[in-house]
């Protein structure tokens, strides 16, 4: 911590006389031997010295002085009778004042005071002026386009501002549950990989932990809560800071010193809080960034399997639970199936079937998603749709009947596009089964193969009815039938025929049919 003052005495008493007078201030004494020392390890802003020291004036020291702190405000203290003489070269040496002795505390007071207001507004300009380009650095943090840029980009700057022997940032790996190096300098390459650190051990992990800041300087560290934690002597001073971004801990900054007479003080932590916080922020930016494009990536890719409203069910479902996702709901069920796709498959090149079923699946896809409806899946030469299970709708059944209507007359273009490319085409033709009733609708499988899906009777309803279906015909049960019967100013316009009562295989009882005309 910034001490604020500095008595340089070899005099018990007069040690003890200021820091009474000056009681509201922090004052550190020290003997004239131990100056130096103390003056570079421990930051003040006010240097009082007597004039009368062992083997040296106090004008002679404060001038040694100086030279380590250029800016430092002091005062020279000496008898009533010297003061004068002495006044010209304690002026010349940066002196702001002479103190006579016996000391007047209300002129001491006074003196001190005025210099520490001087001090005090000395050090917030310094302070604005090395602060206000770093947060400038922000649009550089911002601007970087993956981690490691972002990482380097910090260290780089920390090194210029400080030109600390060893720096790395620490970021949580969640899968491990460790701290790992993720970028440095001064680190050994062959250590890197050898180092992780848990939440709460070392001082890395403490830091994580508790998301404090903490400084160790040589002369102070044994006196820190990290003190049971230090295992390198030879560091001379250090800062671990956390790096948090919205109240999420990223992880730990790293800086430190092995020699030299360099310390950090509390303005240190601040410049360290407002670099590690902009890279923090953009490592944050980087992975939203990352997260938003990969879920992007996997829907498109979930798309080309499945129907968009199933990719997003998926998406947005816990994927510790997504086995278990499903529900028995009331919908609605359309089944085509191409009839003489056996024959297609001996007849024609698997090149030219291919290229066929993709235009035929196309055509399906594209309608059944026109009117809300969603693609179930392919089966070979079918097709399976559901209505009004994902998407809500006023009247599933009717939506399904319009589906398949539309799908008949785009098949028919299809048709007579391909019969002009081979004449085994005009044999081909499309059968329609529509039900509805309760069914699942989730995930069927196992731990490493899902399959979203419909099950239940009606979906076995609804296939065999397509495969009995001929000449492009649309077959309903009596629960389509009824469904359409409730929307008259639309179903008027659609004629019924009774086929009567259907048995189909693996139905154990007959099912009362209806042909759209």
């Amino acid at each position: 911590m910034l001490a604020d003052i500095l008595l340089i005495s070899d005099q018990r008493e007069l040690c003890q006389q200021v820091t009474e007078i000056l009681d509201e201030y922090d004052v550190d004494c020290c003997l004239s031997s131990e100056a130096s020392r103390v003056c570079v390890h421990q930051p003040v802003r006010v240097i009082l010295v007597t004039e009368q020291l062992k083997g040296v004036s106090g004008i002679e020291l404060f001038d040694m002085l100086r030279t380590s702190r250029p800016g430092v405000i002091g005062f020279l203290i000496a008898e009533q009778e010297q003061t004068v003489a002495l006044c010209p070269a304690a002026m010349e040496s940066g002196f702001s004042g002479l103190l006579s002795c016996p000391l007047n505390p209300e002129q001491v007071r006074s003196k001190v005071a005025k210099a520490m207001e001087a001090a005090a507004l000395r050090e917030e300009n310094s302070r604005l002026r090395a602060l206000l380009p770093l947060y400038g650095l922000g649009e550089n943090f911002l601007g970087s386009t993956s981690q490691p840029d972002v990482l380097e980009s910090l260290l780089d700057v920390i090194a210029d501002q400080t030109a600390a022997d060893s720096l790395s940032v620490m970021l949580y790996d969640e899968e491990e549950g460790v701290l790992r190096i993720a970028a440095s300098r001064g680190i050994p390459e062959e250590m890197i990989p050898k180092i992780k650190i848990k939440p709460g051990d070392k001082i890395a992990g403490r830091v994580f932990e508790e998301r404090r800041p903490v400084i160790l300087n040589q002369e102070t560290q044994n006196d820190s809560r990290f003190a049971d934690l230090l295992k390198r002597p030879e560091i001379v001073s250090a800062v671990s800071f956390p790096m948090v971004v919205r109240d999420r801990i990223l992880g730990v900054l790293n800086v430190s010193y092995t020699d030299g007479d360099i310390r950090f003080a509390d303005s240190d932590i601040e410049i360290l809080g407002i670099l590690s916080t902009q890279a923090a922020l953009a490592l944050e930016n980087i992975r939203t960034r990352e997260a938003m494009a990969q879920e992007i990536r996997l829907q498109a890719l979930l798309e080309q399997y499945v129907a968009p409203e199933v990719a997003k069910v998926l998406l947005e479902s816990d994927s510790n639970l997504i086995r278990d996702l499903g529900a028995v709901k009331v919908a609605t069920v359309l089944f085509a199936d191409i009839r003489n796709f056996t024959g297609m498959v001996q007849q024609l090149p698997l090149p030219v079937l291919r290229d066929f079923l993709n235009e035929f699946f196309q055509v399906f896809t594209e309608t059944i998603f026109e009117y809300r409806g969603t693609v179930d899946k392919f089966m070979g030469d079918a097709v399976l749709a559901v209505f009004g299970a994902l998407i809500e709708l006023d009247n599933a059944s009717w939506t399904a009947v319009e589906t398949a209507l539309a799908i008949r007359e785009r098949f028919a273009a299809l048709k007579k596009n391909w019969q002009g490319r081979d004449n085994f085409f005009d044999s081909i033709d499309l059968g329609f089964g529509i039900t509805r009733g309760e069914m699942f609708m989730g995930n069927v499988g196992s731990a490493r193969r899902l399959d979203y899906t419909v099950i239940g009777t009606e979906v076995n309803i609804a296939q065999r009815l397509a495969s009995a279906a001929t000449s492009s015909r649309i077959y309903i049960t009596e629960a389509v039938r009824k469904d359409l019967a409730r929307m008259p100013e639309k179903s008027g316009g659609v004629q019924l025929e009774s086929i009567g009562e259907m048995t189909l295989k693996g139905v154990h009882y007959t099912v009362p049919t209806f042909s759209v005309l």
